[in-house]
């Protein structure tokens, strides 16, 4: 009735995200922001993970850095999109939010997590890109610059425990 739902279902690739799964989330956006019945959109993965970022097979077209400085401004809109929904966003975050999907739960207004919750930006160990200017604000707004270094220099995860004492997470529940 009045909660908008959106579930990322890709769980062999721990819903690592394919453009029309961004299409989709775009689209939820704009289903949220149209229908005066919704209340809020929450927006979740499923098979144990929220989503592990981009799935780097979308990236086989690329010929050119043009096509990755297009797929950031892509990913830059979404994450404005997802920011301007105007009702309260909420991310629920079971399994790893990584890559994208870290960006997606950092975009929403609340974090809740289960307590198998994982969060990170592991560029530095995968493809070694790196993030837009207007992503990397969203995630210092968040966490701090010193902390976003941290991410992004050592690669690792943050545990839904550590994410809840950062600010990361707004909450952190059993998973069951």
């Amino acid at each position: 009735g009045s909660i908008g739902t959106l579930t990322f279902t890709r769980p062999q690739s721990r819903n690592a995200l394919t453009w029309d799964m961004y299409e989709a989330l775009e689209h939820a956006c704009q289903q949220a922001d149209e229908d005066d019945r919704v209340r809020a959109l929450i927006i979740r993965g499923s098979g144990g993970a929220f989503a592990a970022g981009t799935d780097i097979s979308q990236f086989a077209d690329f010929s050119s850095g043009d096509d990755g400085v297009r797929y950031e401004r892509r990913l830059d809109a979404l994450m404005d999109r997802l920011e301007r929904v105007t009702v309260p966003t909420i991310a629920e975050v079971d399994g790893p939010a990584v890559g994208g999907g870290c960006l997606i739960a950092v975009a929403c207004d609340l974090r809740l997590c289960s307590d198998r919750a994982r969060f990170g930006v592991p560029m530095a160990r995968t493809l070694g890109n790196c993030l837009s200017m207007a992503n990397m604000a969203r995630l210092v707004e968040v966490l701090g610059t010193a902390r976003v270094r941290d991410l992004l220099l050592t690669a690792r995860l943050v545990e839904a425990t550590e994410a809840l004492a950062i600010g990361l997470a707004t909450r952190v529940v059993p998973h069951d």
